[in-house]
């Protein structure tokens, strides 16, 4: 037996305004488009009503008349209620008062076992005042849309804090980028300020050979700084160094045999460091492999394969003490190999480990290149041999070949102080007591 419409109205009216639980419910149970359509409608409060099938049609019509005859705009009393009401009585009102006159239509149609078949064509509202329609909206708003602001304004409080602090910087690309330091040039032509090779070249009295060495210099990369420390020239080497556009730092006294290098290496600032004689013009094309080889294949210490002539019945001394270096370091595969030759070239991470002050003196910085435990290899062969022009007066005055035997005697001496007196080799059983 069906219900009446009137048992169906005073039904609705004792039962309380269906939630957004109920209805999702309601909405699952049914699976009408029309009922979704409706929902979204709602906005405005208007009254629905729906068309039953055709077959059941005395019954729609009884429940359409029904709830047309009693049309309840909660929406416009709430509004009402606002205008003339604080906001804290109107925030305390029954939620989705929008939804009023869908639960009733829902309910009705619930109760009396019929389903929607698809929307009437929505009614024209009702006249309401604008400030009534304004208030409805907005708590339309409050309901349906929180604002979770709590949960933002401790992000907003905390970003600007997190810039103003430069320990509390979250990421490098967020804070301004650092001004590079001003770099100390003697040369008239400005430099790139950050380069990534450094070609050290110490020149005595080169005018005749340092243009060309410096122009071969500066192929070797496209981001380089040829440094050319004058150490103690009288010829005119500085001047023509500063024409090439090399940075210049000049000495009027003569600093010694390699200090040049150290010197230049205190002042360069790449990632890379060529060392190169002021007396020897190599081409570009053999100096890029030394470079490469530290920048893209994992040396740290580029030498030139050059172990100078052994096949004779008199070696020189100083072919002998890179020999006997090498093989007290545990490294007889580098042969005769030593940063005593030009070129080579070493990184930034191994100017650190050994120090500048320590290639003053090519066989130390090699030993300690090598205990380190940094890559050491012999990268291509530049026979310097040939290049390097005998000067009979410097020979005669200061024989060179004593020093950098003595070189090489100071390189055995720190690594006996490293290890122990026989430089970590074993003394096996020998008793030495007995023997006192």
């Amino acid at each position: 037996m069906k219900p009446s419409s009137g048992r169906v109205i005073q039904q609705i009216r004792k039962q309380p305004l269906l939630n957004d639980r109920v209805y999702a419910g309601l909405s699952k149970a049914t699976g009408s488009r029309a009922i979704h359509a409706a929902w979204s409608e709602t906005s405005a409060a208007p009254p629905i009503t729906a068309v039953s099938p055709p077959r059941q049609q005395a019954s729609s019509r009884t429940n359409k008349s029904a709830i047309a005859a009693k049309p309840v705009p909660r929406a416009s009393k709430k509004a009402s209620v606002q205008k003339t009401e604080p906001r804290k009585r109107a925030a305390k009102q029954p939620p989705i008062v929008q939804h009023a006159t869908l639960a009733k239509v829902t309910s009705a149609s619930i109760k009396s076992g019929k389903s929607f078949s698809k929307a009437v064509p929505k009614q024209p509202k009702q006249k309401q005042t604008p400030a009534a329609e304004a208030a409805v909206r907005q708590q339309a708003f409050r309901i349906t849309e929180p604002q979770p602001m709590p949960e933002v304004q401790p992000q907003l409080h905390t970003q600007p804090q997190s810039h103003s602090h430069p320990l509390a910087q979250p990421h490098p690309l967020s804070r301004p980028q650092p001004q590079p330091e001003p770099v100390v040039t003697i040369s008239a032509t400005p430099t790139p300020t950050n380069p990534l090779v450094s070609v050290i070249i110490p020149v005595m009295n080169e005018r005749r050979t340092i243009g060309k060495v410096i122009q071969e210099a500066k192929k070797v990369h496209s981001s380089v700084e040829v440094i050319v420390v004058i150490n103690g020239s009288t010829d005119g080497s500085a001047a023509i160094a500063k024409r090439k556009g090399a940075k210049v730092i000049p000495f009027a006294e003569p600093l010694g045999h390699d200090v040049g290098r150290s010197v230049g290496a205190a002042a360069a600032s790449g990632q890379v460091l060529l060392f190169l004689d002021g007396d020897m013009i190599i081409p570009a094309s053999g100096l890029k492999p030394f470079v490469q080889s530290v920048l893209h294949g994992g040396v740290d210490v580029a030498l030139n394969d050059y172990s100078g002539p052994t096949n004779k019945s008199s070696v020189h001394s100083v072919v002998l003490a890179k020999h006997a270096l090498n093989s007290i370091l545990r490294r007889p595969d580098l042969k005769g190999t030593s940063m005593t030759a030009v070129p080579h070239a070493i990184s930034r991470s191994a100017l650190t480990r050994i120090g500048a002050d320590a290639l003053a003196i090519p066989p130390l910085a090699h030993a300690k290149a090598v205990q380190h435990g940094l890559t050491v290899s012999a990268v291509k062969r530049i026979n310097v041999g040939k290049l390097n022009l005998p000067r009979k007066q410097r020979e005669r005055t200061n024989p060179l070949e004593l020093l950098i035997v003595g070189d090489h005697l100071e390189a055995i001496d720190w690594l006996t102080k490293q290890t122990d007196d026989r430089g970590g080799y074993t003394d096996m059983a020998r008793k030495r007591y007995l023997a006192r």
